[in-house]
């Protein structure tokens, strides 16, 4: 029988038999082309496509082996060597999706100018999978990726792992350190891009977040998103306003 694995707030994830099983929609033969483009580039860390069935709406994918922190974040997820490690896996994913054609693909979320790479759009511990020893070994969860700019996807990131939110955990950075870990954030990636635009990045990306949960609070009967919803937009306010950082 099936086994449900942790998380997956949108989307029913189950493993059967070593493999993955998830909800398929009309997005899912783009991600499983990127998927395999990826693979081709020589990208590890990510899922196999094995299976898709968009008329039953189901697909199956690989297992990537190791953990996946959960809520609450467990204390080692803010330790600077998950920034680091966090920022070089996607600035490798984004390098290597810069070859991949998206012309005439469909996504779940919307297209984002300007579109230099395929975003993740939730790239972030809850997605991330680490080893015994907490090193960073792959991301999954990919039904949400689009093609978008590099700092969108960046900001995504930072929301998650710096992260940027009013509530900071208790056994987690301070206000105080927000700043400097954002930069982390920027160099390990390579970025040239400076915090306040990060900062902006994140705010409107959240807006978006909102949105999205508030709409799929609806559709799915999940409440608990739409209190989601008013949190990203606490947050965003806060960056926006100056009151974060």
């Amino acid at each position: 029988m099936p086994e449900r694995l942790e998380g997956g707030n949108m989307n029913a994830v189950k493993l059967d038999s070593g493999n993955v099983l998830r909800d398929a929609g009309p997005w899912s033969p783009s991600v499983h082309a990127l998927l395999d483009h990826l693979r081709s580039e020589g990208v590890q860390g990510i899922p196999l496509p094995l299976e898709l069935d968009v008329e039953r709406g189901r697909e199956r994918l690989s297992y990537l082996d190791g953990h996946v922190p959960q809520f609450p974040l467990p204390t080692w997820v803010w330790r600077e060597s998950v920034l680091t490690s966090g920022a070089q896996l996607l600035r490798t994913l984004h390098d290597a999706s810069e070859s991949f054609s998206t012309a005439g693909r469909t996504w779940q979320q919307p297209t984002r100018e300007p579109a230099e790479v395929v975003c993740h759009n939730d790239f972030a511990p809850h997605n991330l999978v680490f080893d015994d020893g907490h090193q960073l070994v792959g991301v999954i969860d990919w039904d949400m990726c689009s093609p978008g700019p590099r700092l969108h996807d960046l900001a995504v990131f930072a929301t998650r792992a710096v992260p940027l939110t009013v509530d900071l955990p208790a056994d987690g950075p301070s206000a105080a350190d927000l700043r400097a870990r954002i930069q982390t954030v920027l160099d390990a990636y390579r970025s040239e891009a400076t915090i306040d635009e990060l900062l902006a990045s994140a705010a409107s990306g959240l807006r978006f977040l909102a949105d999205h949960s508030r709409a799929a609070a609806a559709r799915l009967d999940k409440p608990d998103l739409a209190v989601h919803a008013r949190l990203y937009e606490r947050d965003a306010t806060a960056i926006e306003s100056g009151r974060l950082v």
